[in-house]
């Protein structure tokens, strides 16, 4: 699989939006017992003009979009979507991957938080990841390089 990233732009934010709902539905649904588009649709949009993006590619076609910060004492995963269609695949697995490398050869940790209903969640605790703490919507996790 070629796993490459390019910067998001403006002609990407239908996909990013259709990848986020389709991506939270389910956990937004258990976490929280219902899910309303319009609420959505306004959590994306905010999100989307916070944080810079980047377009996840395997072998040129768009599957996800993610948003990465490397900051002086961490690289924070701020945000890590793979579109339905694209999931268990092993895109996350092999971007986190990539991620992890990166800041292990900076000797920085990996940090990031996902809700406490997001079966992601295992994906980062078979990753290494550990728990660092909670709020009350998201479990916080931490990779050290060993």
């Amino acid at each position: 699989m070629g796993l490459t990233t390019r910067p998001a732009t403006d002609s990407d934010t239908a996909f990013a939006r259709e990848t986020h709902h389709g991506a939270y539905r389910e956990v937004v649904l258990a976490q929280y017992g219902s899910w309303v588009d319009a609420d959505q649709d306004r959590y994306f949009e905010n999100n989307w003009r916070e944080a810079t993006f980047d377009i996840i590619l395997s072998d040129d076609t768009p599957c996800g979009y993610v948003a990465v910060e490397y900051r002086t004492d961490d690289v924070h995963i701020r945000e890590l979507v793979i579109h339905p269609k694209w999931q268990g695949r092993g895109i996350g697995t092999a971007f986190l991957k990539q991620v992890m490398e990166s800041a292990s050869q900076k000797g920085l940790p990996v940090r990031l938080g996902t809700f406490h209903r997001n079966r992601a969640l295992k994906l980062y605790q078979r990753l290494g990841f550990r728990e660092i703490g909670r709020t009350e919507t998201h479990v916080l996790l931490e990779w050290l390089s060993k």
